[in-house]
């Protein structure tokens, strides 16, 4: 395992690599999947491209594995008990052109504290990877409950004042600074708290790509704790 601290705020962040013994097994069932888009797709929200529900047998037994690595490195209570929000296969298909406003920046998945992103790579390095971003005007590396509404307010107004460049977002702007990267590699695993702010750094059009074979396939999960 291995740990990123992020920002000024210092949130942590975990890898490990190596992740899975037979990580081809999902690349293999995802070829023979049939994917379609996120709900949100068609407002041009959210993930920028399709998804298919994991098999059952990988779903549970990561769910078990990773709840406990998440309660014992982020210091959740062990009597809470963890629920699975989404445990997916995603390839990144929507062209820079055709991105929302919202797909143009980077984004935080929910200001609970106790809600947990997991991001298996089941792609190489040439996929780009994760990035962590400051916002600049309010200083917020992470949405918590407090900030989540200053932080919509004064973030809508800057998309109203000036649309960003159609593409996937990468480096820093004059409203976010990139505070932390992790790369994609295959069989990477990467925890996270769904309050940072993020996005899917992507290098090239190789990306955008429907194939899981070639595609930046990834497992998306999300996790509570009640």
């Amino acid at each position: 395992m291995q740990t990123l601290s992020v920002g000024n705020e210092k949130n942590k962040v975990i890898y490990f690599d190596d992740f899975l013994v037979e990580p081809s097994r999902l690349v293999e069932f995802a070829s023979g999947a049939v994917f379609s888009p996120y709900a949100a797709a068609v407002q041009r929200k959210g993930y920028p491209g399709v998804r298919t529900p994991a098999p059952a047998d990988f779903a549970n037994q990561f769910k078990n594995m990773v709840g406990e690595i998440i309660k014992s490195e982020f210091g959740i209570p062990a009597e809470t008990q963890v629920t699975a929000l989404q445990n997916a296969l995603c390839l990144m298909t929507v062209p820079e052109m055709e991105l929302g406003p919202l797909q143009r920046i980077p984004h935080f998945d929910a200001s609970n504290p106790y809600f947990f992103a997991t991001l298996l790579y089941l792609c190489g390095e040439g996929h780009g990877g994760t990035g962590f971003y400051r916002h600049n005007s309010t200083g917020y590396e992470s949405i918590t409950p407090e900030r989540c509404d200053p932080y919509l307010d004064v973030s809508y107004e800057e998309l109203n004042r000036k649309k960003p460049e159609r593409r996937y977002f990468s480096e820093s702007d004059e409203f976010f600074t990139k505070i932390g990267f992790i790369p994609a590699q295959f069989n990477r695993l990467v925890i996270y708290p769904g309050c940072l702010l993020h996005s899917a750094n992507i290098l090239s059009s190789v990306s955008i790509n429907s194939d899981p074979k070639t595609g930046r396939l990834t497992a998306n999960n999300f996790f509570s704790f009640d």
